[in-house]
């Protein structure tokens, strides 16, 4: 009985695809397209942007001198367009584990911040973009940007966006997500317009933010591990007053389309004014409910005049207003149900933390006791109170007490104290402001509390503190302070501040959503969204008392979550914003050195002068001063993020917000064709690669010469003179087992195999040469030329005929000429004659040898895939079926078994694919469980 009568025919097994092929190269697209064309369904997977491996690269192929690109161009192009292809680029193997006679593959796709289907290739990015990067496929000869296309005959052809899965450490400290290096870029180029754009992509107030938000981007700075950090905001305010100067008021702002969703906004804070700001610019209709007179919320409440002048903070807003947001001031919303009956389709709170924390001592009732908020609010919009001659004191550390007792000195008081119960170090109010309020005369008073205050008459008129200590820290992370007994004593008062803390005023929503303890809003912490679906809440009033640019992040997060809401999607399943991981700063400090540029100095008017009025402290930049700071900046990140490629692209490609994915694809077979790696010439650190820029390798070479070369001419790198007098080094890195101790590292000691290519390719560039540079003498190292397919003899003696000098003698050391900087001295063994002869070129050519990829088996997570002797995947039955490796299912082809030239790749290649039909074929017929085929055993 036939094997077949014992089993029941079935059905093909239900996989995605029946192959995977690991390698977009020559091998990898001739697999794809023989098992397309007989109807199978392929995934290919490359780790480039584009595919073609490394024969597009090449100038010409050996011994026929065709073009290489000419040859490899239509492959592409049909791999590309084959329906039953599909490619995933920039893409690499996480892990195979193979399940059942399947695999189930795990692929990260890395993002290109370009979406594919819009990008039509027109450039444009690339030439707005700032930043320019070593350019891979001219094998770092010349230079491309960051925003590209990897080379003129990708396919597809793409543009990209390099950002090196890192952002600057300013750009990912920013609670907002604002850009800062990309607008300390556009700021130094003078591009000020252009920077105000970027930074309102994210929040809509940086006149305010200019000047009063206390920059954690200047905290991460790369340069403050040198000497001190970019004065970041102050770039910020530059650009913004420049602005406001050009545009006094707004610019009109176009909403093309509108959703008809009309959402309510309660507070006009930072965060309000930031949701408000994004939720419109995505087309909903939006109206800000504002219980103060002024909208603004701490803006215009809180901050003083002299740190935030009022007309930058109404400019501000106005970047919200003109996209059509309404702001209905005077309006305190309590019932949040009766918004939604009248018609509004989501609900965002962010009524802030406009209540002060109160002492609680005796005598809290008497007349002169006021709070912060209410202090700071009657200065800034209300009737400023008149302190002349008054002893004033401020409880409290925070941002809040300092900008209180400030604004006292303006008043007129004769004394101001800040009473704090801890250290200096414990202060939560930042440095400068601490610093510039003691040159203004007020005195801070450490390691004290008040315990009762004393009045007469009903007035205030002394304190009793009393004095502390400080113990382990409490759960704040900051010491804990406790009274010392017997330490009380009086100090005369006439006017007391309570700053100790700010809460929420929320207690008439709890019939409406969930709170905490604290009385602040309990949200989803990723999407921001209350217990009831159609209300969210952000800023103070859901992470208690923050800074500005804080709550707007938390406005800005709302809002992209809530449009989600609004289009029916599934909110857990995105993520908000586009930040990447900082950059390690080691990294930039071993780029940059240790080169040190003085700060600007900050300039303030005159103590005598500023605190007799209001008048804002802090001067602005010059252009020059500015031109100056932004030169401070270290330049951290691969890509400056200044978005440049946003605003120009005509397709609206760019996309900033995508996220490495990693997907799970089930497979019924494996093409392994990845190709083999170059040698580093640096393994061989005696011929001078890196150190003399005119020794190369042998793929920069093919790049000089290549139709599409980088430059005009054949041009050596150190100096771009055309080169008349060029040596090749045959066998640099292979049929070598003296690399062990040179520092090359594991990946390429001990490579005793023949290359085979080397010696043709070498033939190939010197042939190209004559004809490119027909006056240049070109002479070839070599111990033995290996000439091994047809014609490859005939191509050998053809290249001795045309002048090419070959040189039998093995190449000791290459060094630069003392005489003429940029020559080379070239120090061999004459093996014909068994001396050591010199030799000076002005350029040399190492032809370097081919390595396996030792890292294959690794994907392989519960099979073995065995590799040889020469670490070149193991090919089970080379002689019968040469495709077949240690796993049943996994097939070999090109140079990953091994070196091969172009010829031996493509054939290695349909063999591997006719094995791969036979098998699925077999697969397809026979069940799983009996079908036994004794070549994939």
């Amino acid at each position: 009985m036939t094997m077949q009568s014992k089993t029941e025919k079935m059905d093909p097994m239900n996989s995605d695809f029946d192959a995977v092929i690991i390698g977009g190269g020559i091998a990898g697209q001739e697999a794809a397209l023989s098992l397309a064309d007989m109807n199978h369904k392929v995934l290919l997977v490359e780790k480039g942007l584009s595919i073609g491996g490394k024969m597009i690269q090449l100038s010409k192929v050996f011994p026929t001198l065709d073009c290489a690109a000419c040859i490899t161009t239509p492959k592409m192009s049909e791999t590309a367009r084959h329906p039953n292809i599909t490619l995933m680029l920039n893409s690499e193997i996480e892990s195979i584990n193979k399940v059942g006679n399947d695999f189930e593959v795990d692929i990260s796709k890395k993002p290109r911040y370009v979406i594919q289907e819009n990008c039509t290739g027109c450039q444009e990015c690339e030439v707005v973009c700032p930043e320019v990067r070593l350019d891979e496929y001219n094998c770092n000869l010349a230079g491309r940007k960051v925003a590209y296309i990897p080379f003129s005959l990708a396919n597809p052809r793409i543009a990209t966006i390099d950002r090196q899965d890192h952002s600057a450490p300013c750009i990912n400290e920013c609670p907002g997500g604002v850009k800062a290096y990309g607008y300390i870029t556009l700021a130094r180029n003078g591009q000020y317009e252009e920077a105000m754009k970027l930074h309102l992509e994210d929040i809509p107030f940086p006149g305010s933010l200019g000047r009063a938000c206390y920059s954690p981007c200047q905290n991460a700075c790369t340069r403050a591990g040198l000497d001190t950090a970019v004065d970041i905001r102050k770039i910020k305010r530059y650009f913004a007053d420049y602005y406001y100067e050009k545009y006094p008021e707004a610019p009109a702002v176009e909403i093309k389309n509108k959703s008809g969703k009309k959402i309510a906004v309660i507070g006009s804070g930072p965060a309000g004014l930031t949701a408000a700001y994004h939720l419109a610019l995505k087309g909903h209709t939006v109206k800000i409910f504002e219980a103060a007179p002024q909208a603004g919320g701490m803006l215009k409440l809180a901050l003083p005049e002299y740190r935030a002048p009022k007309d930058v903070v109404d400019r501000d807003v106005q970047n919200v207003t003109v996209l059509g947001v309404e702001i209905e001031c005077n309006r305190k919303i309590e019932d949040l149900t009766e918004l939604k009956k009248q018609g509004f389709d989501l609900i965002f709170v962010s009524v802030g933390t406009h209540k002060t924390v109160e002492m609680g001592v005796e005598g809290s009732d008497l007349k002169g006791l006021v709070s912060c908020l209410d202090f700071l609010r009657e200065s800034n919009i209300g009737k400023k109170e008149n302190l002349t001659g008054k002893k004033v004191m401020i409880v409290g550390g925070g941002n809040t007490a300092i900008d209180a007792a400030r604004t006292s000195m303006r008043l007129g008081a004769e004394k101001v104290t800040v009473v704090y119960r801890r250290s200096r170090a414990e202060m939560p109010c930042f440095a400068p402001e601490i610093k510039e309020a003691e040159e203004e005369g007020v005195e801070i008073l450490l390691l004290r509390n008040p315990v009762k205050l004393i009045g007469v008459m009903g007035e205030l008129k002394k304190v009793q503190l009393i004095k502390m200590k400080l113990e382990d820290p409490d759960e704040s992370g900051r010491r804990k302070s406790v009274p010392i007994p017997g330490s009380e004593y009086l100090e005369d008062v006439d006017y007391m501040i309570e700053a100790i803390g700010l809460k929420a005023e929320t207690s008439f929503f709890a019939k409406d959503i969930e709170l905490n303890k604290n009385g602040t809003i309990r949200v989803n912490e990723k999407t921001l969204q209350t217990s009831t679906p159609y209300i969210f809440a952000g800023g103070d009033t859901v992470t208690g008392a923050t800074t500005l640019i804080e709550a707007a992040g938390q406005g800005k997060k709302a809002a992209f979550y809530m449009d989600k809401y609004l289009s029916n999607l599934t909110m857990e399943e995105y993520e908000s914003g586009d930040k990447l991981p900082a950059v390690d700063k080691t990294e930039v400090y071993k780029k940059y050195g240790n080169h040190k540029i003085a700060a600007i100095e900050n300039g303030c008017i005159p103590v005598n002068q500023r605190i007799n009025s209001f008048d804002e402290v802090e001067f602005g930049y010059t252009e020059a001063e500015l031109k100056a700071s932004a030169d401070r900046c270290m330049d951290c990140s691969n890509c400056r993020e200044c978005h440049q490629c946003v605003s120009i692209c005509p397709a609206n490609a760019i996309d900033f917000s995508q996220k490495k994915q990693t997907v799970r694809k089930k497979v019924k077979s494996v093409i392994v064709t990845t190709g083999y790696k170059l040698f580093p010439p640096t393994g061989k650190p005696d011929y001078g690669y890196s150190k003399y820029a005119n020794v190369i390798d042998s793929m920069q070479m093919d790049r000089l010469i290549a139709p599409t070369r980088p430059f005009n001419n054949v041009l050596r790198p150190g100096d771009g003179k055309v080169p008349d007098n060029i040596a090749y080094v045959l066998c640099t890195g292979s049929r070598d087992s003296a690399i062990e101790n040179s520092g090359c590292g594991a990946d390429c000691a001990n490579n005793p195999i023949c290359s085979q290519i080397c010696c043709m390719y070498s033939i190939k560039q010197a042939q190209l040469l004559m004809g490119a540079l027909p006056m240049a003498d070109i002479t070839i190292y070599y111990m033995d030329i290996r000439a091994f397919g047809k014609g490859y003899e005939e191509f050998f003696m053809q290249s001795k005929s045309m002048g090419v000098n070959f040189v039998k003698g093995k190449v000791a050391k290459i060094r630069e000429n003392e005489g003429k900087k940029g020559d080379l001295i070239l120090r061999y063994e004459d093996v014909t004659k068994g001396v050591v002869k010199e030799a000076k070129h002005d350029l040399v050519v190492l032809s370097v040898g081919v390595l396996p990829n030792k890292e294959i088996p690794q994907l392989f997570k519960n099979q073995v895939l065995e590799l040889d002797s020469f670490n070149f995947v193991k090919q089970t039955d080379e002689l019968v079926s040469p495709a077949l490796t240690s796993i049943k299912g996994v097939f070999v082809a090109g140079a990953a078994s091994g070196p091969k030239d172009i010829p031996d790749s493509i054939l290695s290649a349909g063999c591997a694919a006719t094995e791969v039909a036979g098998y699925l074929e077999s697969k397809a017929i026979y069940a799983s469980e009996n079908f036994t085929l004794v070549k994939n055993m």
